[in-house]
């Protein structure tokens, strides 16, 4: 909700320019923090005489996406100082990652830009770009302006990678980048499309709609339910 109303916003100060965004995940977030034996005793599995303990963050444990938040928002605050530092150049400072960042997709200049309507909240003008986070799944929007392009999921990227790098080229624990290698190319290419969260925002038309898939499989578990 918080880059919702960022969005209609922006589309306020700048009716007819391109609003992008993208995302960026931390891969495997819950595997990389341990459970404090105290919690790991509580959520122990019994199986027959045996007492299974998971010694990481397990999905649907009720305080897990609280630790993981302790982490990850200080990754986006960290991401925001970045992006709103002037003295920042993402062509001397990047994620080694960066270079797989293709340019952004903007729709045809043909699709209309829908006017936004007045916000019951104000918000004070930010041209820069913001960063947010659910979790682990990173989000970056920004208005197409001046050298913002791709400047936003950039400090995102820089921001995981200072925070995971390791800090010793001879580290004797070996771990996987934090960062879901798998969906960069496409996840972290700005545009003015893109599904968060699983919605699919269209920041040209302001509209918010179910993916077809999940329209598909939310429509047949209704009609089983009305039968």
């Amino acid at each position: 909700m918080r880059l919702v109303h960022y969005i209609v916003d922006l589309r306020l100060h700048h009716p007819s320019t391109p609003i992008i965004g993208g995302k960026s995940d931390f891969k495997a977030a819950y595997r990389r923090i341990m459970l404090h034996g105290d919690v790991a005793e509580k959520c122990a599995i019994m199986l027959d005489e045996f007492s299974l303990p998971s010694l990481r963050l397990t999905f649907g444990g009720s305080p897990c996406p609280n630790h993981v938040c302790l982490f990850s928002e200080l990754t986006v605050d960290l991401a925001n100082d970045l992006l709103h530092c002037p003295s920042w150049n993402p062509t001397n400072l990047a994620s080694p990652h960066a270079t797989k960042i293709q340019e952004p997709l903007i729709l045809e200049a043909t699709e209309d830009f829908t006017p936004a309507r007045e916000l019951d909240i104000s918000i004070a003008p930010d041209d820069a770009g913001k960063v947010d986070i659910f979790i682990d799944d990173g989000l970056a929007v920004t208005i197409d302006i001046n050298n913002n392009r791709n400047r936003a999921i950039q400090s995102l990227l820089l921001a995981i990678h200072t925070l995971c790098c390791l800090i010793d080229a001879n580290e004797p624990i070996s771990h996987e980048d934090c960062l879901s290698l798998s969906k960069l190319e496409e996840d972290c290419q700005m545009s003015e499309k893109f599904t968060i969260l699983g919605w699919d925002l269209n920041k040209r038309a302001l509209t918010v709609a179910l993916p077809s898939k999940k329209f598909k499989r939310w429509n047949t578990d209704l009609k089983e339910i009305i039968s």
